[in-house]
């Protein structure tokens, strides 16, 4: 049996693509509007089934930084520069500290010498004490027996009073000596004491200066300021900063959510055409600020609860690079 083909008349033909046109052009429409839509509630209420937070890439951060007033003369590494713990970064010139260096110096040096006549004095009071003891002592006994003598009318009164006058003075110059050598050790003390703070302060100096060298206290990656030759810091200013250890991101989550946030949850990371899987390390017990690139003008937030993300060894993200995180539509995460 055969089937007859039904032909389409030519005076229906351009009703025909006419109709065709205008079905597909709604429908281009419907799918417009729809995404439209969606896109707006997305933008409205998307924050409360769907994870999505904005990070910024971070880790341990060590300032170095200038501890006495100084000019830098050179500095040796640029931004970016990958550092070794112990490597030399800038190079420093201090007249403040070269100053102080030699003064103290000075001063250990003077408390030396005086310690050095303290010391002779000390020898020569050690030799002197006891034969000032032993005049002391036989003067007395002299004077003793001259008493005795003298009652019995044997010597005159004069030679009497001699050797009182004389026991008197080997008494005096004992006690003397004995008094010199307890201040001359006590001064002894005092001296050496402060021959030791100075020198131990002398030590100290130098090895804060160490020739004016800064060096890297860790490894890692030489941040995004670096100084330049010829400026002038003073202490606490900071000179560089060394990025080190693993990376992690600080996550600002949403104002108000649907869905648990706990840690353990494997989420996804990406900025630009960079991607990564992270781990939700830990759910901060803190809110802060949105920093100024985060803000949303149309929708301000005035502070977020943060949360803490690891990330895998060799992430391609560089660190303080902003990052979005998704990874769960009410609860349900498709990062594994």
């Amino acid at each position: 049996m055969q089937h007859i083909r039904k032909r389409t008349l030519i005076d229906n033909i351009d009703k025909q693509q006419r109709s065709h046109a205008g079905r597909l052009g709604r429908t281009i429409y419907l799918i417009l509007l729809a995404s439209f839509f969606l896109l707006i509630a997305y933008y409205l209420v998307g924050s409360l089934v769907i994870l999505s937070a904005d990070g910024i890439v971070l880790n341990d951060k060590r300032v170095v930084a200038a501890s006495y007033p100084a000019t830098i003369v050179k500095v040796l590494v640029s931004e970016g520069d990958v550092v070794d713990n112990g490597a030399l970064l800038v190079q420093l010139e201090s007249f403040e500290m070269v100053k102080e260096i030699a003064d103290l110096s000075v001063r250990s040096s003077e408390m030396v010498v005086k310690e050095t006549e303290l010391r002779g004095q000390s020898t020569t009071i050690s030799i002197l004490l006891p034969l000032a003891e032993r005049a002391s002592r036989e003067s007395g006994e002299t004077v003793a027996r001259l008493d005795q003598v003298a009652r019995q009318g044997l010597i005159p009164m004069r030679t009497r009073d001699d050797a009182v006058s004389t026991s008197f003075q080997a008494t005096q110059r004992l006690a003397e000596l004995t008094a010199q050598g307890l201040d001359n050790q006590a001064q002894l003390r005092m001296v050496q004491e402060s021959r030791q703070v100075a020198e131990n302060a002398v030590a100290k100096l130098k090895e804060i200066y160490d020739d004016g060298k800064i060096q890297a206290l860790t490894a890692g990656v030489v941040g995004s300021r670096v100084p330049v030759p010829g400026q002038f810091v003073r202490p606490g200013d900071e000179l560089l900063q060394i990025n080190g250890g693993r990376s992690y991101i600080l996550a600002y989550l949403p104002d108000e959510y649907l869905f648990p946030v706990t840690e353990g949850l494997k989420v996804d990371v990406s900025a630009g055409s960079d991607r990564s899987e992270g781990t939700v390390e830990k759910v901060l017990q803190i809110a802060d600020a949105l920093p100024a690139e985060f803000q949303n003008m149309l929708r301000p937030r005035d502070r977020s609860r943060l949360i803490r993300i690891a990330l895998p060894n060799g992430s391609p993200f560089a660190v303080s690079q902003k990052v979005v995180v998704r990874g769960c539509v009410f609860g349900w995460c498709w990062v594994k």
